[in-house]
């Protein structure tokens, strides 16, 4: 399929990228009252980019027959016609590329909906047992999937690769005369043995009840600790600066001529790490069929590098980083990091004991809501109070405020408690003096 469409584009002339994206997912969400939600589903079909004269244009066709692929190509070309052209619109000719063993576990596809059936049903069991205080289950989920992408191009690229992955994860509710709290967990794994959805259901419970009574703390300076969630939610957002295409456009806090200086804390080594099998996200090469690499960002405090995609590379005279991703058929590639994750230097027992004051952030709200330009974030903080390297008591309603270069510069020590979301990984981090917003 993506063979002969590339035949087609080559016929006609132009350049051109096609990703044949096959997914195949299952999952079962329950709530107290049962099973609130089941899905099966499989998706397959195409990405095509046609480059003609330096005019881009993109068509996706799902489940398409040979005639749709003949027709899907001509609507491109016809389509490109009317775009402006850009020396930045290239495809890729990195033929030669090296497989990544252990992506995929063949054991998901065993896995029926009967079975995420009865582990959603136990998940919201064992939240409820885990403590009376626990009145309500929100959503207890369950799911795998298996994905293969085949991505080539009209200059001799054709890659291929399958990977797995399951997920479980759990909102649920405590209630007590002080009033309630919020708990949620979420883990994921290339295989379901990987995630111990009950360990993530009596998590998830233990948060909410560990909520109950949260005040509201003084204003004041102070030592945050972010649990491994809060913090991958943090860099999940925080990367949008260091996209290449945003600093092109100038969209960001940080410029190409700041490559080479030290703008951060020099304990701060951000990593961009798609090659490790045992993380989710891991995968050898991206949809435009650049080859993925492990690389600093930042190492020491030091920029080292941007995220690219072909055009963003092309345009400020770097090279292509390998981090072009769609997440469908249906989607344009768009820049993503892959395990992106602060390098640990110290562990999670020594970072909470070396804290006399402080809170350790366990949910945030609201970092979508950062501008990247600025690099300026305020947002809604909840966790516990520490005081002398113990946990002290439940806060909520406080509000974190700064820049994203004062955090980044403020950050002491990272824990290796990793969890892994494929995007970014968390672990615990010690970011020292920071405003916080309270009574």
């Amino acid at each position: 399929m993506v063979e002969m469409t590339l035949d087609l584009i080559k016929r006609s002339k132009a350049e051109g990228l096609v990703y044949r994206y096959i997914e195949r997912n299952r999952s079962v969400s329950s709530t107290m009252e049962g099973p609130e939600r089941i899905l099966e589903r499989a998706r397959d079909g195409l990405g095509i980019v046609v480059i003609k004269d330096g005019r881009k244009a993109v068509v996706s066709l799902a489940n398409p027959s040979e005639e749709d692929i003949k027709n899907g190509v001509k609507k491109a070309l016809d389509l490109a016609k009317f775009m402006e052209p850009d020396d930045g619109n290239v495809v890729s000719d990195e033929k030669d590329y090296e497989e990544i063993t252990g992506l995929y576990d063949e054991s998901v596809e065993k896995v029926d909906l009967a079975d995420l059936k009865e582990m959603s049903l136990s998940m919201v069991d064992e939240a409820r047992k885990f403590d009376e205080r626990v009145k309500f289950v929100r959503s207890a989920s369950v799911g795998i999937s298996v994905v293969e992408e085949v991505v080539g191009t009209t200059k001799g690229v054709l890659k291929r690769v399958k990977f797995s992955e399951a997920s479980a994860s759990i909102m649920c509710s405590a209630v007590d005369q002080s009033g309630g709290s919020m708990g949620y967990k979420m883990k994921g794994g290339r295989n379901l043995k990987e995630l111990s959805p009950l360990e993530v259901a009596r998590l998830a419970a233990k948060s909410a009840v560990e909520g109950l009574g949260a005040e509201v703390e003084k204003t004041g300076i102070y030592d945050i600790v972010f649990d491994p969630d809060a913090i991958a939610m943090i860099v999940f957002y925080a990367y949008i600066p260091f996209s290449g295409e945003n600093i092109y456009k100038r969209a960001s806090f940080l410029k190409p001529e700041d490559i080479g200086k030290k703008l951060f804390s020099e304990n701060l080594t951000l990593m961009n790490d798609p090659r490790d099998p045992e993380k989710l996200g891991s995968i050898p090469f991206d949809s435009e069929g650049t080859n993925t690499r492990k690389f600093a960002i930042v190492e020491n405090g030091v920029l080292k590098s941007f995220l690219h995609n072909l055009y963003s590379a092309r345009k400020l005279n770097m090279k292509p980083t390998g981090n072009a991703f769609v997440r469908s058929f249906k989607s344009s590639p768009g820049i993503s990091p892959v395990n992106l994750h602060l390098v640990a230097n110290s562990k999670r027992e020594e970072i909470i004991s070396s804290v006399d004051k402080g809170i350790y952030v366990e949910n945030v709200m609201g970092v979508h809501t950062s501008d990247p330009v600025s690099g300026r974030f305020s947002i809604q903080i909840s966790g516990k109070l520490i005081e002398n390297g113990e946990f002290v008591k439940p806060i909520r309603g406080m509000a974190l405020s700064g820049t994203l270069s004062e955090l980044l510069s403020a950050i002491e020590m990272v824990a290796d408690d990793y969890n892994h979301y494929g995007p970014v990984s968390g672990s615990t981090v010690l970011v020292r003096g920071m405003s916080v917003g309270g009574k």
